[in-house]
């Protein structure tokens, strides 16, 4: 799968435009997602910014074994490699690697294949040399195991997937190992929670280097919900409730979300999830530590937390959509959760 044919930005760059390579370390077993959902927004950046885009490759880290081929043709030389869902993905031999890196993306694996990475000295050294000589450099997932072991978290705030945070800083214990962000950003140094996140800290990348409006054209072409700033938890607030429902309340959080702009009462809550309201009440306080009222005003809360986020949205338009019927009542509801009203909220963690 050749990654870096999808954005096209070749047709609608000017000549003069300046394009940033981007190259991904590639080996057996790497996660699919995280180099794929990473590198098509790198791809497609092109196609809505003049002003410059990427050109996306991949470096295997096994040593060539070829002839000099290898060092003038990319194509002829590259190699299939097995990623974590089973799919194929091409590479080129590291030594053919472009010689200006802009940024390095390092994602992660599966533990077994990662820990063949960490021990192959010369993968090593390869990853060592292209970081000191990269503009920046960002790890995806456990791709953060492999920016330790070349010295690059010491003394740095760095994140990882949140089943992996303790492992990190276990093994890496001079990295200041964030669990809960999304993605951080350290001097030269970006670590990604994993996954979808990879796309997250990418999207961030291009509105660094091209402007937020060509990173949010790319979230909207690639059918996102909404771009997501690297201080936003690891932890959806209703997935995570979700986890906690069990088999019988499973259902109650997407049914909610769908009802949070209207006024649900806890009878109508329980003969969705047919029990009893005594029942109902109690397998809710048992499930989630809450009450049926204070689970719906939660969710109501982080719904208008996230409206916020978009500065487009009127704060009256974030009440009425999170089901809070009147602004002012909202406002001051807001203020006493979250310690700011929504106004200074907004000022702090608005997009763009």
């Amino acid at each position: 799968m050749d990654l870096a044919r999808f954005g096209g930005y070749d047709k609608y760059m000017s000549k003069s435009a300046k394009v940033r390579n981007v190259v991904f370390l590639l080996f057996d077993g790497v996660q699919l997602l995280d180099v794929a959902g990473a590198a098509e927004v790198f791809a497609m950046a092109g196609d809505f910014s003049a002003e410059g885009g990427y050109a996306v490759e991949e470096s295997d880290v096994r040593r060539s074994r070829t002839t000099p081929m290898a060092t003038t043709s990319r194509r002829l030389a590259r190699k299939a490699l097995g990623s974590s869902a089973g799919l194929t993905l091409a590479a080129a031999p590291f030594e053919t690697a472009p010689r200006t890196i802009h940024t390095l993306m390092v994602p992660g694996a599966p533990f077994p294949p990662l820990e063949r990475v960490l021990a192959d000295p010369v993968a090593m050294a390869w990853l060592g040399d292209a970081a000191a000589q990269a503009t920046r450099i960002a790890s995806v997932c456990s791709g953060a195991f492999l920016l330790g072991a070349i010295g690059l978290l010491e003394g740095r705030r760095v994140t990882t997937h949140w089943m992996a945070v303790d492992r990190l800083a276990r093994r890496y214990p001079q990295a200041r190992v964030d669990g809960e962000a999304l993605f951080v950003e350290d001097g030269k140094v970006w670590t990604a929670a994993g996954v979808t996140s990879g796309i997250d800290l990418a999207l961030a990348l291009v509105a660094r280097d091209l402007g937020p409006g060509v990173a949010l054209s790319v979230a909207r072409a690639l059918v996102l919900h909404l771009v997501r700033p690297g201080r936003q938890s690891q932890f959806s607030a209703p997935l995570s409730l979700q986890a906690r429902g069990g088999a019988d309340l499973a259902r109650l959080i997407p049914w909610l979300e769908d009802r949070l702009a209207e006024d649900v009462p806890v009878a109508a809550m329980a003969q969705a999830m047919g029990m009893s309201e005594r029942s109902f009440h109690r397998r809710c306080v048992a499930a989630f530590g809450l009450a049926p009222g204070k689970l719906a005003q939660r969710m109501r809360f982080d719904r208008a937390r996230a409206l916020l986020e978009d500065p487009r949205n009127p704060v009256q338009s974030v009440a009425a959509r999170a089901g809070f019927t009147d602004a002012t009542a909202f406002s001051k509801a807001f203020a006493k959760h979250y310690g700011a009203s929504p106004s200074s909220y907004r000022r702090a963690f608005a997009r763009g």
